[in-house]
């Protein structure tokens, strides 16, 4: 019990003092405000963004989001026309806990692994991993407001652990006037 004690000692003595207490942890609870309503929707989507990184197919239609769970989740669906019919619902939650938002983009008939992020000097990163043709890769989605009324959309895979990124899910959206 002395050895610990004049370890925990030592250790005290050489840590630096802080002169500066620590900045709150930012709350971001509303960080998706800014989505929160009707936008319309121009998606381009890759749909083989190894093989065929240049070939895009088009979809045009309306996202709506809205607040669930008092403020802690969004819902998001989106219904847009292309070569077929796209119809999606996805799934914000707020972790208090860790202030950190958890994205859940349902695939078929599974609810798909999250993705975990949070907005930092307006840009919202989001990390997660996700399947490609039977190999596990990292997904990024980033979420760029650009005004009141519009945002944009990335997602992308890094075959090689973040190192090179290919988009295969860009949006741009503008929010439906009433």
């Amino acid at each position: 019990m002395k050895r610990l004690a004049l370890a925990l000692a030592a250790f005290m003595a050489a840590s630096p003092v802080c002169a500066e207490p620590l900045a709150p942890l930012h709350d971001g609870v509303h960080d998706f405000d800014f989505a929160i309503g009707k936008f319309h929707t121009h998606i381009r989507r890759v749909p083989d963004p190894f093989g065929e990184p240049t070939k895009l197919v088009v979809y045009d239609g309306i996202k709506t989001t809205r607040k669930i769970l008092d403020g802690f989740g969004d819902v998001e669906t989106i219904e847009a026309d292309g070569p077929k019919h796209l119809s999606v619902l996805n799934l914000f939650f707020y972790d208090k806990t860790t202030r950190q938002w958890v994205l859940y983009f349902p695939q078929g008939d599974a609810m798909g692994p999250p993705a975990i992020g949070a907005f930092h000097d307006g840009v919202g990163t989001f990390m997660g991993q996700d399947s490609y043709k039977g190999r596990i890769m990292l997904v990024r989605q980033q979420w760029t407001p650009k005004g009141p009324d519009s945002y944009h959309f990335e997602q992308s895979f890094s075959p090689d652990d973040g190192k090179t990124w290919v988009s295969n899910f860009m949006a741009d959206l503008t929010r439906v006037k009433s």
